[in-house]
């Protein structure tokens, strides 16, 4: 009898792997195919809101990955979600493969109409498709009686046992049905999809989900049913145009929105079928799309344009006049019976006849004045309408400029007749105009005018630039046409935030909140057989920009002072912020947040020692109150040993902290210093008036300078003024002082260049004088800068910087150079702050500064405005690296007495 041969243990290994490790998933994975059925398929069609995201898993790590996310977190509505948001962060499973394979499945869920359940709350369903794990889903109630959840429960009930899920606030039931993990909080819903008639009854057909857009990572549907309450529901006194506007149409079916979500941008996308009866409108839904050849002839420069290519100028009038009413009519009757009576021309001849469907207007990045441009449709009709008008007493043609080779005529009203509108109150404006490329361009700026042109024609154009291109660009290539993947527009309006605000982020709504933390943006409408199409697509701008920090802004609790400091030590936990409230000083630690109080009871300052101590333990900053008391605190607003000191001074200015001493001026035109250990000595000298400023200093290595050390300026205020250059004891320099012409507000800018020791200094007049270490002159000094002055300049390393009461921003090099602009709506009287400082670490500071308002404004040495300014709060924020990361924040006190708080990128 022959043996049977035994088997050898490789095979069977083999076998054991192959069943354990091939068979067994590819069973599970095979059944998990039988039976599958689309989220959307237990939805019922009769929602009030829709919502379908196709891969949670890749939205949630896109989304956590997104450049502004922190920004849109800072926002306290979302305060709730940051624990949540957190925590999936910093758990890495959004890292990890097989988590982002199990949490691919699609999810969809809806809002529906009916009774509330409970009262205040919607009714809600949801079906997540769990895929190829379908199979587990099965063995949930299994799980049921061996873990324990609190709050959690496993209700049987036959065919409908499912789970229930209860907290403070109302239930939730889930279960698996097929594929799908089922979630809802009515318990009929619920009930209706695991016997499988959740669509019985549905208004509308399965085909009523329809989001255009091909590529997306999350879709909202809005019923019109929804959107006609929303409508009627508005009150006629307190609506707004756009509201208005929407009323007089008619949406026949779901509006849908998509959201893309990149690393750097955003798109959302919006879409729904719009009828309306009234003949302008309808037209206007029937047009046939083209692509604005204007956009093309925009200058790179263009840091804002808006561009209409809807209809001729009369089909643009006859759909204003569907919104306007009958006022529109009437005024436009009387602008034709004007031009007829003045320029002997009808408002059809003049205006309606030559332009074509095209028409815009942008502006150019650091020029204030817009440049409107219009299609000339017949050359003919505009020329001879020009000449007409040029030949009438109301309107001439300047044709004397030439710049460079480049003549640019001018439209403008006689001197007679000017003055005669001035002294009723009317301006009338003087566009230069041009004509390029079929186009009428206008602008009040010559300049502006010939820039825009010679960008054109060195085909210089935004559409050319990396900003357009990221902004504009089509989504992923596909054999079905994606509507919003084209250039053909009916409005399109493309804006940066640094000069231009969208009409859709005005006003205080949550949209706007987190919308306005994008730089640069791009909004088109195209209409298309009855369908618009509406596209946004955002990106934060260079990188630049700042960042709100979270938990900010803080409520302070009373009224704070217009100064902050920010102490930076040598560990970053120990770092402190100081500010006054009320009458105390308070110190707050920028880690937690977290406020310690020194109260006085009386007016007050509190300033920084410097230099920094190395811990929080030791004497940080000097507290000094109106009477004189000093008090020498730590970073927990503790008193140091030998403080406080009643000093008894009449203070005739707010002190000043440098190199570890305390400097008081009296009324008695001393000044005197206080150390750290509490020593108190005073000044050689005596000056002839009070210091209604404290002293500037500045440390002066004696390698760069035959007479290094600390030195210190001062201006005793009166009509016939000098000011001072002194050592560290308060002995005047050799030829100091030098005399002033006129009064003047704050102390001289002592500052270095080339190896050599300036002062600075400019009068309320505007009489900027710059001196050397000996008071000599430095030529072409003094010079006459027009305006006033309450502000003393500051120095950049190459230029000196000053801002006047009226706004205009000036930039003086020391050769006698001036550049200025004007900041519009701004003044700065004595509690305005100038100052210079590096935020971005390329060795070139920016310059900051506020006036009388709730705006700190940041501008570069090009006089371009920072991303994210101007910021909402006063007075002189602090500049400082407080977290220790190497990025310098911002934190400034806001006239709602909330401390603010951002970080530069």
């Amino acid at each position: 009898m022959a043996r049977k041969k035994k088997k050898k243990p490789w095979i069977i290994a083999l076998i054991i792997f192959l069943v354990i490790f091939v068979v067994l998933p590819l069973i599970f994975i095979i059944s998990s195919l039988f039976g599958r059925i689309s989220p959307g398929s237990v939805i019922p069609d009769s929602y009030s809101l829709y919502m379908r995201v196709p891969n949670p898993a890749h939205l949630a790590g896109e989304a956590l990955g997104h450049e502004s996310l922190p920004e849109i977190l800072s926002n306290p509505v979302f305060a709730a979600a940051l624990p949540a948001i957190k925590g999936l962060e910093e758990s890495g499973l959004l890292q990890k493969k097989w988590f982002r394979f199990i949490a691919a499945g699609a999810l969809e869920g809806a809002l529906l109409p009916g009774e509330k359940i409970p009262p205040g709350a919607p009714q809600f369903l949801a079906a997540w498709d769990s895929r190829f794990l379908s199979p587990l889903l099965r063995f949930l109630p299994a799980l049921a009686g061996r873990v324990t959840v609190p709050g959690l429960y496993y209700v049987q009930a036959g065919k409908n046992s499912r789970f229930e899920y209860r907290n403070a606030g109302e239930p939730l039931f889930f279960g698996p049905y097929h594929n799908l993990l089922i979630v809802s909080n009515n318990p009929q819903i619920f009930e209706s999809v695991i016997n499988g008639h959740s669509r019985d009854g549905d208004a509308r057909g399965s085909g009523e989900k329809p989001v255009q857009a091909l590529e997306y990572d999350a879709a909202l549907l809005l019923a019109p049913e929804l959107l006609s309450e929303f409508f009627a529901a508005l009150d006629s006194n307190k609506e707004t145009a756009i509201e208005a506007a929407l009323k007089k149409f008619d949406f026949s079916s779901p509006l849908a929105l998509t959201l893309s979500v990149a690393s750097r941008r955003l798109d959302v996308r919006i879409t729904g079928k719009v009828l309306s009866q009234n003949p302008p409108l309808k037209r206007l839904l029937e047009q046939v799309p083209s692509s604005p050849s204007l956009t093309g002839l925009l200058p790179a420069a263009a840091q804002y344009s808006t561009i209409l290519s809807a209809g001729t100028l009369h089909e643009l009038y006859n759909t204003a006049t569907v919104f306007s009413g009958p006022e529109l009519a009437v005024s436009v009757k009387k602008a034709d019976a004007s031009s007829r009576a003045v320029l002997g021309l009808s408002l059809d001849d003049l205006l309606f006849s030559w332009p074509g469907k095209e028409f815009a207007v942008f502006g150019l990045e650091g020029r204030q004045n817009p440049i409107y441009a219009i299609e000339i449709a017949d050359e003919q009709k505009r020329s001879q309408a020009f000449e007409k008008a040029f030949k009438s007493a109301a309107v001439e043609e300047n044709i004397r400029l030439n710049l460079d080779g480049m003549r640019i005529p001018r439209i403008e009203v006689p001197a007679f007749l000017h003055s005669i509108l001035e002294l009723w109150g009317f301006r009338v404006p003087s566009p230069y105009y041009t004509i390029h490329s079929g186009y009428l361009f206008l602008c009040e700026s010559a300049e502006t005018l010939q820039a825009a042109v010679r960008s054109i024609q060195k085909n210089e154009v935004l559409p050319k630039t990396a900003i357009w291109k990221e902004l504009s660009k089509s989504g992923p290539a596909s054999a079905r046409r994606d509507p919003f993947d084209s250039d053909n527009s009916s409005f399109s309006l493309y804006y940066s935030l640094d000069r231009s605000l969208p009409f859709f982020l005005k006003g205080n709504t949550l949209a706007g909140a987190v919308f306005g933390l994008y730089r640069q943006g791009l909004l088109r409408l195209n209409i298309e057989d009855g369908a618009v199409f509406v596209s946004l697509s955002v990106i934060p701008g260079s990188g630049k920009g700042l960042v709100p920090m979270p938990g900010y802004p803080l409520a302070s609790g009373g009224a704070l002072g217009n100064k902050v400091y920010g102490a930076v030590y040598a560990k970053a936990p120990a770092n402190r912020i100081f500010i006054t409230r009320d009458n105390s000083a308070i110190s707050i630690n920028p880690q937690d947040n977290s406020f310690r109080e020194f109260e006085v009871g009386s007016p007050l300052w509190i300033i920084p020692a410097e230099p920094a101590p190395k811990s929080p333990d030791e004497g940080a900053a000097w507290v000094v109150s109106v009477q004189g008391r000093v008090t020498l605190v730590n970073g927990n607003m503790e008193s140091m040993r030998g403080f406080p000191l009643i000093t008894g001074l009449r203070l005739s200015s707010p002190p000043a902290a440098w190199g570890g001493k305390l400097y008081l001026c009296d009324e008695d035109g001393k000044v005197y210093v206080i150390s750290l250990r509490g020593e108190t000595v005073s000044w050689e000298t005596e000056f002839p008036a009070a210091l209604r400023s404290p002293p500037s200093f500045l440390d002066i290595p004696k390698s760069r300078s035959g007479a290094g050390g600390r030195w210190a300026a001062v201006y005793p205020k009166s009509f016939l003024g000098e000011i001072w250059l002194l050592d560290a004891d308060g002995r005047p320099l050799p030829g100091w002082p030098a005399p002033v012409s006129g009064i003047a507000f704050g102390s001289p800018l002592i500052f270095t260049h080339n190896d050599r020791v300036l002062t600075a200094f400019v009068t309320q007049a505007g009489v900027l004088s710059v001196h050397d270490q000996s008071a000599a002159p430095l030529p072409p000094f003094p010079l006459e800068i027009e305006g006033v002055f309450y502000v003393q300049p500051v120095f950049d390393g190459s230029s000196l910087w000053l801002i006047s009461a009226g706004g205009d921003l000036y930039q003086v090099s020391l050769d006698g150079t001036v550049l200025s602009q004007n900041i519009p709506n701004f003044s700065a009287r004595e509690d305005g702050y100038l100052t210079a400082f590096d935020v971005d670490g390329d060795k070139i500071p920016e310059i900051f500064f506020s006036g009388e308002g709730n705006t700190f404004y940041g501008y570069t040495g090009n006089f371009h405005s920072l991303e994210g300014f101007p910021l909402p709060v006063w007075g002189r924020p602090s500049l400082a690296d407080l977290n220790g990361d190497g990025k310098i924040e911002i934190v400034g006190a806001g006239l709602d007495n909330q401390l603010y708080r951002w970080q530069f990128r």
